[in-house]
C-alpha cells in the first residue's frame, strides 16, 4: 500500500472510530459506564411507549411511541446526572405523558451520565450528530452542566426538575428570557413568597430550624442562603441542621435536631413560635419519619408537597411546587419550542404560581397546629384527620378519574 493510500485508509478508520464513539459504541458497566435500569414508569406510559435499555450501553434507554402508526415527529435527549429514583422517574415520566396527551409522537433518548462530565459531553455530541431536536437536562446538576457548557449551543434546551435559576445565578431575573438556546424552569417557590405564606400559617414565628444536605449545592443556594439573607428583615432566627449523605444522615439529623430543638426551647419553651423547614434535599426529606419524631411540637413545613403524605410520617404542611406540575410546565415549554417555533431564549423563567399547598390534618392536630381557612380553601393536596387523602391536584379524590 502506498503512503497516500495508507494515509487515506487510516483517516477513514479514524473517522469511523470517532463516529462510533459519538453514536454510542458498545460499553459495559465494567467499563465505568453508569447503569440506567432504575427509572420507574406509570402504567399509561408503559402502554403508550416501548421502553428499552440499550444492549450496547448501560447508561442509555429509549422510549419510542407505540400509540400511533405515525413515525416520531421529534427526538429528544433527556440527560440525567445521577440515580434518584423518585425524583428523576417523575422528571421523565411526566414529560412522556405530556407529549402523549398532546398527541405529539416523539422518541426519547435517555442518558445517565453518573456525574461524569465526559459522558455528558458525549451525550450532547451524540445529540448533535443524530438528529435530536431538543435536549432536556433533568435535575439541577444537569441544568447547571448545560448552562456552563452549552449556552449558545446549536440545539434548544429546556431545564426540568431544576431549582431557581435566578438564585443560582443562571438568569438575571424571572421576566426576561435568557437570550440563548436555553429556556429555564424552576421547581422552587421564591423564598420571599415562601416566607410570606409561612407567616400566614404561623404569625408569631421567631425561630426556624432548616434541614438540608451539605452536598446539595442547589438547595443551599436557592433555599438556605436566601432564608438567612432575609431572616433579619422578618424577625427570624435561623438554625441550620446540615447533614451528610448516605449512612451518616440519620446520625446527623438526630444530633443536629436535638441540638437545635434544645436551643429553641430555651427561648420558646412550648415551641409555639418555632418551626422546622425541610428543603428539597432528597437525603433529608426521605427521612420525614425520623424528622417528625425529633421535631417535638414545632410543625414541620416542607418545601415539597410530596413530603406531605398519608398517615403520620408526614410534614404537617408544605408550601412548594409539586414536582409533577413543574415538570409538566417544562414539557409544555418543550412542546411550544418544537411545534410552535418559539425561541427558547425569549421565554421567561417557568415558575408555577401560586404555590401548591399541602396539608395533613392528622399531623397538624397532633401538635396543635391551627390551619388558616384560606390555606384549606387554596390547598392543592389535603389529608384528613384519619390521614387519608381527600384532595389531590385541587380536586376531591372521589371525583378524580
Amino acid at each position: 500500500m502506498t503512503a497516500g493510500l495508507f494515509g487515506r485508509a487510516l483517516a477513514v478508520c479514524l473517522v469511523a472510530l470517532i463516529g462510533a464513539v459519538i453514536a454510542g459504541s458498545p460499553a459495559r458497566a465494567a467499563d465505568g459506564r453508569p447503569v440506567l435500569n432504575w427509572l420507574q414508569f406509570g402504567t399509561a406510559t408503559q402502554e403508550h411507549y416501548a421502553i428499552s435499555g440499550d444492549p450496547a450501553d448501560t447508561a442509555r434507554m429509549r422510549a419510542a411511541p407505540v400509540w400511533t402508526d405515525q413515525p416520531p415527529r421529534f427526538r429528544l435527549l433527556m440527560l440525567i446526572p445521577f440515580k434518584s429514583v423518585a425524583a428523576y422517574s417523575i422528571g421523565v415520566d411526566v414529560v412522556l405523558k405530556a407529549f402523549r396527551q398532546q398527541n405529539i409522537p416523539a422518541e426519547f433518548e435517555i442518558w445517565l451520565y453518573g456525574d461524569d462530565r465526559a459522558i455528558a459531553h458525549e451525550a450532547v455530541a451524540w445529540a448533535e450528530a443524530n438528529a435530536v431536536d431538543l435536549i432536556m437536562p433533568v435535575g439541577s446538576r444537569a441544568a447547571a452542566f448545560m448552562h456552563e457548557t452549552y449556552s449558545g449551543g446549536r440545539l434548544p434546551v429546556v431545564t426540568n426538575s431544576a431549582k431557581d435559576p435566578v438564585l443560582l445565578g443562571q438568569m438575571s431575573d424571572y421576566e426576561t428570557g435568557s437570550g440563548t438556546n436555553i429556556a429555564y424552569t424552576s421547581n422552587t417557590v421564591p423564598i420571599r413568597l415562601f416566607i410570606s405564606y409561612l407567616f400566614q400559617l404561623l404569625p408569631d414565628l421567631k425561630h426556624v430550624g432548616v434541614l438540608y444536605a451539605s452536598s446539595n449545592r442547589s438547595a443551599i443556594e436557592t433555599q438556605v442562603v436566601p432564608l438567612h439573607d432575609l431572616a433579619a428583615s422578618f424577625g427570624l432566627t435561623v438554625h441550620d441542621v446540615a447533614v451528610r449523605d448516605a449512612e451518616l444522615v440519620d446520625g446527623d439529623l438526630i444530633e443536629g435536631m436535638d441540638r437545635v430543638r434544645l436551643r429553641m426551647e430555651t427561648v420558646d419553651p412550648g415551641l409555639a413560635a418555632s418551626a422546622w423547614i425541610v428543603t428539597g434535599s432528597t437525603s433529608v426529606y426521605r427521612r420525614i419519619d425520623l424528622i417528625r419524631g425529633l421535631a417535638g411540637r414545632a410543625p414541620v413545613v416542607s418545601t415539597l408537597p410530596d413530603v406531605v403524605r398519608s398517615g403520620e410520617d408526614s410534614a404537617a404542611v408544605s408550601i412548594g411546587i409539586n414536582q409533577s406540575t413543574a415538570v409538566q410546565l417544562s414539557a409544555f415549554y418543550a412542546i411550544d419550542i418544537l411545534t410552535g417555533g418559539v425561541d427558547p431564549g425569549s421565554l421567561s423563567v417557568g415558575v408555577v404560581t401560586p404555590p401548591d399547598l399541602a396539608i395533613n390534618f392528622r399531623v397538624a392536630r397532633q401538635i396543635g397546629l391551627r390551619i388558616p381557612f384560606r390555606f384549606m380553601e387554596a390547598a392543592t393536596f389535603i389529608y384528613n384527620y384519619d390521614g387519608r387523602q381527600v384532595r389531590a391536584f385541587g380536586q376531591p379524590v372521589g371525583l378524580m378519574n
